[in-house]
């Protein structure tokens, strides 16, 4: 195998691992995104029940404060991942391009030197045959 093919095979190695690697973080991006959800929706029932009118409304309402409060911090500090997951699925794409960039460079290098490769196989074999035959003098 010569270098540019091998430098090909390893770089699409490289290239699959990066794609990899960035659909690994868009995954936890996407459960960061689905347990906000989760958090929102159980602000909103908690919200919704503090609302209800009943007779033992009153017993239950620093629980309810409380909660609302935890939820709070949980919605705040999964905005905070999310903006730093989104940052690392950005910067995984840009490395999984940068591969892909590295990977097609030495693509083009490979097939040029494969059409060399071939180019002078069939010089020698003319070559050859002006060789083996004795032309006129």
């Amino acid at each position: 195998m010569t270098d540019a093919r091998a430098r090909a095979k390893a770089l699409s190695r490289i290239a699959a691992v990066q794609a990899q690697k960035r659909r690994l973080e868009e995954w936890k991006l996407a459960d960061f995104h689905r347990r906000a959800r989760a958090v929102a929706e159980a602000e909103a029932q908690t919200l919704a029940a503090m609302g209800e009118g009943s007779a033992l409304h009153g017993l239950f309402v620093a629980q309810a404060a409380k909660r609302l409060d935890s939820l709070g911090r949980q919605r705040r500090s999964l905005e905070g991942a999310i903006e730093r997951q989104g940052e690392a699925v950005r910067a995984e794409a840009r490395r999984e391009k940068a591969a892909e960039a590295l990977l097609a460079d030495a693509a083009r290098r490979a097939e040029e030197e494969r059409r060399r490769r071939a180019d002078l196989e069939i010089l020698e074999a003319m070559l050859a045959r002006d060789a083996a035959e004795p032309g006129p003098l």
